[in-house]
């Protein structure tokens, strides 16, 4: 090691261990012990209704064909119908999306034994809008059309609902925390000093979609005239829990 390096390290030693630097470090940390150590810690609440704003359900189109070929083609035929149905019903804030691609031999069990004729092909897709109550509307087309399953029917609330709804229920769990710790200054007897530290919980509650129970179904062609145009949708409120924890100090 050169000299200068040496002689820079000695220095730094020195200034850090000097009796100047030790007291001041002390205090510092002497006021760290207090602030968390007296004082007042309370939690705030806010509980609000968060209106869903959001559906989609999933539609699918599965044909049964000889070959994986015939089988796809005529599934992705059937299934573009759909798409295009759903799609000209003009639905606010429309989303869609490819749920499913799957072509599989077509199998059956017979006295133990395993037979396997043709090929079936199954096209699926998530349709999305902000028109809840307009869902059922897209459930009727699978019925008009022949979609083979209808499945994965969710009502939620969007990610900025969410998140505007938290932002604005923040202010009242604080108002709820200020008033929580005057409550108990007022009850020990002693002065309210100012706030010393806030932090956000995180909240744990699952909000997420969820699907309602609803069975997979598979339309005849003869009966499709005999179904409905489809089902009216309702959604809930949400519950939106918000809590922080909040530090007072103490006169």
């Amino acid at each position: 090691m050169k000299k200068r390096e040496l002689l820079s390290i000695t220095l730094s030693t020195i200034i850090l261990n000097s009796p100047l630097c030790t007291k001041a470090s002390a205090h510092a940390e002497a006021l760290t012990r207090e602030a968390y150590s007296s004082g007042i810690i309370v939690s705030g609440e806010c509980l609000t209704k968060v209106v869903q704003d959001r559906g989609s359900v999933v539609l699918g189109s599965t044909v049964v064909a000889k070959t994986t070929k015939e089988a796809s083609d005529k599934a992705i035929k059937a299934h573009e119908a759909v798409k295009v149905a759903v799609k000209d019903l003009n639905l606010k804030d429309f989303i869609s999306e490819t749920a499913e691609y799957v072509v599989d031999q077509e199998c059956a069990y017979d006295q133990g034994k395993r037979h396997c004729e043709g090929y079936r092909a199954k096209l699926a897709t998530r349709f999305e809008t902000s028109e809840i109550a307009r869902i059922g509307e897209v459930i009727g087309v699978s019925s008009r059309l022949g979609s083979e399953e209808v499945s994965e029917l969710r009502t939620f609330a969007a990610p900025l609902t969410l998140k505007a709804a938290r932002e604005s229920c923040l202010e009242t769990a604080m108002k709820n925390a200020a008033s929580k710790a005057r409550i108990l200054a007022q009850g020990a007897g002693v002065t309210l000093g100012k706030l010393i530290l806030v932090s956000e919980v995180q909240d744990s509650s699952d909000i997420r979609p969820m699907p309602m129970p609803m069975a997979k179904r598979g339309f005849e062609a003869a009966a499709m005239s005999d179904m409905p145009a489809g089902p009216s949708i309702d959604a809930k409120p949400i519950d939106l829990r918000v809590e922080i924890t909040a530090q007072y100090g103490i006169n």
